[in-house]
């Protein structure tokens, strides 16, 4: 079988083994386009290669066709596993022969150095996988290297190492790719020292031409902004001025081809020229793909051909407002608004980047990815669309600028500022607000009146629930949370939570120990036992923990994060609690309490003056005690009924109460939310209901049933959503 294709010859193979880039390339050069001579290695080889390996670690023994599931949290483990993988493959033996048969393709090849060099780029397909496999390559860094044997074998396997990067494993695991979806081919072209580089994208009627010195590796890395031209009809003028201090171009006798190599700007990239053989390029083109493009003495060359523009809005403003700190390139969509951290050092192997915070960087370095996902927004004073720091933004949905110029002069940490990915705008603000992410046009949300929120314990429910049509996080269980973690690790875990539902609210529900459910606390009556605030109070060293906690996560920027107090017998009891959160220096923390203990149908109007801001109704706790029935007996599982007239008569009460001390209650419920139960919460005017994950269903269509009964019956004005 023939595993070499020039790219004149590719058409008839499938999509699968040329991969998509090369595809495009290939349609680029039937229609006569100075595509420069390529020559593409089909994926196979790659996957028979994988199969070649003997892997030591019995973690990695069935690789080609595993699923690796690793904790993207997790940053040293991910790059641990990330360099194993990597070395592994980087170490192993490639076949003479097919050594020998790349050098023959090679003798075809334009001479653009001495001695030549290839550049191995990759061309990837997706099986199954509906977006564009765009951004995956351009995350792959392309190899250069020799064209001996020793050289090439070294080049395309680094190429192949490529795809497990710790950066990589995160976008395919965080895509829901598996290995054996992703064909990776790869393509070979000759490559020298370029004038300059850049790219050509259509933008409605024109066009946008972006253009760097030397080789493209400057803008990849993020080392470079580039100049921006605009295209229309015969004219084409300089929209935004380049900055360049480093240029990237082959030079002989060093072992790896590619220098670094210091200039000094001149007035232009482009020369007339250059200027005017892209021009005519542009003019001659109808097709809506982004090209990539190189510019030799004597040729101008098409290198890569992208199928769309990732971002279509990529301009600054051209008149920003009077509170703008900087602008750039729209590189990622979203706003978010949040104190930024300013990072100038870029030799550090690894740092500390707040929670919810933005990033203030000269570039973003690909190694950074395990510290970028905790960051609200990222700002670069470098880069372009196709950056590695672009790039990765998009993929973990953070709102990102580049090419922001002298950010990191104006831009102080700890400046409360706005960031907007879909402008390319950086503005001072004094107005703090959650990250807003762009939503997809398939997303449904939640209509009703009435609040649905979701009862949580574990991340690995975040996955499933985070599209899901609710308001927020009713209820986050601290016992199965909590287990043996370290104060960082639950403070992790609390971000990972406010962070995935930003900016709906996340109620942080503090310890509550029962004796029958955990076997160290074991005593006589655990219904009515030590546990609640009541054990607060007998000893707060767990509660000081979780707050130390919560305090981390609310200085990371957690603004969405609420905390309950269960079980709370007494108003002492709060005053108590509200002592030690003022101690922790949390008094800016919403608090609430469970209403779960009788007493709170009498107490509420003095729980409010002690600070109460709003309350959640515990229906399993308050049922069996009002009903005297232990929830947990199964001789009495008939009696424990959440429905009960005398039960619902609380409730209502409950939030009666409330609203009349102009405080918010919401329900808690684990039972089956009937017609009749749900009747009661909406005509008392509950605020929202928070329910088990298997029920938000049941409790949508149950709540909207519930809400047009009730407009029916006292012919009242639906509330605004």
């Amino acid at each position: 079988m023939d595993t070499l294709f020039s790219i004149h010859q590719i058409e008839a193979q499938p999509l699968g083994m040329v991969g998509e880039q090369a595809y495009h390339l290939s349609l680029m050069a039937q229609k006569g386009y100075p595509v420069i001579p390529t020559v593409v290695i089909i994926a196979t080889r790659f996957r028979n290669f994988l199969e070649t390996i003997h892997w030591l670690q019995p973690l990695f023994a069935d690789l080609p066709s595993s699923s690796l599931r690793l904790n993207l949290k997790d940053s040293q483990q991910l790059q641990s596993i990330a360099r194993q993988i990597r070395q592994t493959i980087q170490h192993a033996e490639l076949p003479e022969a097919w050594l020998t048969e790349l050098q023959s393709a090679i003798a075809q090849f334009p001479v653009l150095s001495n001695p030549p060099a290839v550049i191995l780029r990759p061309s990837i397909f997706i099986q199954d996988f509906e977006a564009t496999t765009d951004e995956l390559s351009r995350l792959l860094e392309p190899q250069i290297c020799w064209t001996d044997q020793q050289s090439l074998g070294a080049g395309l396997k680094a190429l192949w190492a490529e795809l497990f990067r710790a950066r990589n494993l995160v976008y395919w695991q965080s895509a829901k790719l598996e290995l054996h979806q992703i064909q990776f081919a790869v393509m070979m072209q000759p490559i020298g020292d370029a004038i300059a580089s850049g790219s050509l994208q259509p933008h409605s009627m024109n066009w946008e031409l972006t253009a760097t010195r030397g080789l493209e590796t400057a803008i990849a890395r993020g080392e470079a902004s580039p100049e921006i031209y605009q295209i229309q009809g015969d004219q084409m003028r300089l929209q935004q001025a380049g900055r360049q201090t480093v240029s990237y171009q082959i030079q002989a006798g060093k072992e790896e081809p590619l220098a670094r190599l210091t200039i000094h700007e001149a007035a232009s990239i482009l020369q007339p020229p250059q200027q005017f053989a892209l021009l005519s390029l542009a003019q001659t083109l109808h097709t809506p793909a982004v090209l990539e493009w190189q510019f030799y003495p004597s040729q101008l060359y098409i290198t890569q051909v992208h199928d769309r523009d990732p971002i279509v809005n990529q301009l600054p403003s051209p008149q920003p407002a009077e509170n703008t700190l900087s602008s750039g390139l729209a590189a990622a969509p979203g706003v978010a608004i949040a104190p930024a951290y300013v990072l100038t050092d870029l030799h550090l192997p690894e740092f500390s980047l707040p929670e919810g915070s933005i990033l203030v960087t000269p570039m973003i370095l690909p190694s950074w990815v395990p510290f970028l996902k905790s960051a609200a927004a990222i700002v670069s004073e470098q880069g372009g669309m196709t950056s590695h720091g672009a790039i990765l933004a998009r993929e973990l949905g953070i709102p990102a600028v580049v090419g922001a110029t002298d950010a990191t002069q104006r831009i102080h940490t700890g400046d409360l500022i706005l960031v907007n990915g879909d402008t390319g705008g950086v503005e001072r603000t004094t107005q703090p607000q959650a990250v807003t992410k762009p939503i997809s046009s398939s997303s449904r949300w939640n209509l009703n009146a009435t609040s649905l929120m979701l009862n949580l314990s574990q991340t690995d429910s975040i996955e499933r629930s985070i599209d899901l049509e609710i308001d927020g996080v009713g209820l986050l269980r601290s016992e199965l949370l909590l287990g043996g973690k370290l104060n960082a690790q639950l403070s992790d875990q609390i971000q990972h939570f406010t962070r995935s539902f930003a900016p709906r609210p996340v109620f942080y529900r503090s310890l509550d120990l029962r004796s029958h459910e955990f076997q160290s606390a074991a005593e006589a009556n655990p219904m009515l036992g030590m546990h609640g605030t009541l054990s607060y109070l007998q000893n707060s060293e767990s509660f000081d923990f979780e707050l130390a906690a919560l305090k981390q996560a609310v200085d990371a920027g957690c603004s969405n994060l609420r905390l309950i107090l269960p079980f709370v017998r007494t108003v002492e009891e709060f005053i108590f609690c509200r002592r030690r959160i003022e101690q922790a220096g949390l008094l800016d923390l919403p608090t609430w309490i469970m209403a779960e203990v009788p007493s709170v149908l009498f107490l509420l109007p003095d729980y409010v003056r002690a600070g109460v801001q709003g309350i959640c109704i515990g229906t399993s706790d308050l049922t069996q005690l009002i009903l005297a029935v232990d929830r947990d007996h199964s001789a009495m599982a008939k009696s424990f009924d959440e429905s009960h007239p005398a039960v619902l008569a609380a409730i209502a009460q409950l939030i009666q109460t409330a609203h009349q001390l102009n405080i918010p209650c919401t329900i808690s419920t684990q039972a089956a939310l009937t017609p009749k139960f749900v009747d009661c919460l909406i005509e008392s005017g509950i605020d929202a209901i928070s329910v088990n994950l298997s029920a938000v269903e049941t409790a949508n269509r149950e709540i909207a049933r519930a809400e047009q009964r009730l407009m029916l019956r006292k012919i009242r004005d639906r509330k605004s959503i």
